[in-house]
């Protein structure tokens, strides 16, 4: 059995890597991995949530750094010099293809074609660079784990943290814990925009409530729901991957008897209603999903749209009041934003 695997790392800004992991994504990759800098300095306290940025893992590009992948014979490698740190507002995403090089040649071209797209959707590529090589599983498999650490988020009222299944890790008193095992294709809750769900998930669960998460990717948002005290959580992503990964994660947090996860599109075919509906996605996608939102939102439920850029804030918020939404409020961190609204009364 071949253990080999094509790494592909692209450098580019905060703002195009929920965009760059979904094209790594519709290009087959297995895993993606994301490093950005922490521009905003060890003394800032942000609103919504805290930015934790581990410990020596500066110009270290995800998985796939030197000192944790050996190279085959013959494959194209990173760079004959040490990839330079990641700076302020830049981002290092990190696909993982199975197999050599050789059989994944076309991905930089697809790669560079679509980046060179960008500007059109109002999203800037920032270097650009992509780079190309491969690892052994064996020495990736376990190693890539020390980029994920514990998250803290606060709420108004509460706190939660989310760990790493494999982390030792001691609450605070009344601090509520989440253990996610990541797989090779999902964060555990480091980026803007999943921090800004899990803020407004601390200040809106409330015991019993009903929740749907549109495009769940790793389950986090729905395994914090139940662990906030959500009484039902439905999570749904297209991506099988994700549905596989988030069932695996529910398991690991044992809340599987009372969240749901299937493949499915958006709402399509969605009959339940939640108290809260969650979409961390790209705007595009959020506007898909809102002439649904009315058929699966309850009279008095709350709505929260993320993944948003701020410059594209405005634009949501009236795709929202268009379709029958009340925004009620605005939560930004970093260059991303989450709107929150409910039904017209």
């Amino acid at each position: 059995m071949n253990d080999l695997w094509t790494v592909v790392e692209l450098r580019t800004t905060k703002e195009a890597v929920e965009a760059a992991t979904a094209k790594m994504r519709d290009l087959g990759a297995q895993g993606v991995a994301v490093e950005e800098a922490d521009p905003l300095g060890p003394d800032f306290v942000p609103k919504f949530g805290e930015i934790y940025e581990p410990e020596g893992t500066a110009g270290k590009p995800g998985m796939g750094n030197k000192d944790v992948a050996s190279e085959s014979p013959g494959a194209p490698r990173w760079a004959e010099v040490a990839t330079p740190a990641v700076g302020p507002g830049e981002a290092v995403v990190t696909g993982y293809w199975p197999g050599e090089p050789h059989r994944w040649q076309h991905i930089s071209a697809l790669l560079k074609n679509w980046l060179d797209l960008l500007p059109t959707w109002g999203l800037d590529p920032g270097k650009g660079d992509i780079a190309v090589r491969t690892v052994r599983e064996a020495d990736w498999a376990d190693a890539w784990k020390q980029y994920y650490r514990p998250v803290t988020v606060r709420g108004r009222a509460r706190v939660l943290t989310v760990c790493p299944a494999w982390e030792t890790y001691m609450p605070e008193l009344g601090e509520v814990v989440v253990r996610i095992d990541p797989g090779m294709a999902f964060g555990t809750g480091t980026h803007e925009t999943t921090r800004l769900c899990l803020g407004w998930l601390l200040d809106e669960v409330t015991p019993g409530c009903r929740v749907l998460d549109v495009g769940c990717g790793s389950g986090i948002l729905s395994v914090s729901a139940a662990a906030l005290g959500a009484g039902r959580v439905l999570a749904v992503d297209l991506d099988p991957l994700a549905v596989e990964a988030a069932r695996h994660n529910v398991e690991v947090a044992g809340v599987a008897d009372r969240v749901e996860v299937r493949r499915g599109d958006l709402l399509d075919g969605i009959e339940e209603r939640g108290d809260l509906i969650v979409a961390n996605l790209l705007a595009d996608l959020v506007e898909r999903l809102l002439p649904d939102v009315h058929r699966c939102l309850t009279p008095k439920g709350r709505f929260l749209a993320s993944g948003i850029l701020v410059e594209q804030e405005d634009r949501l918020a009236q795709a929202m009041e268009a379709a029958g939404l009340a925004v009620r409020e605005i939560r930004r961190d970093g260059a991303w934003c989450a709107l929150s609204g409910e039904l017209f009364r």
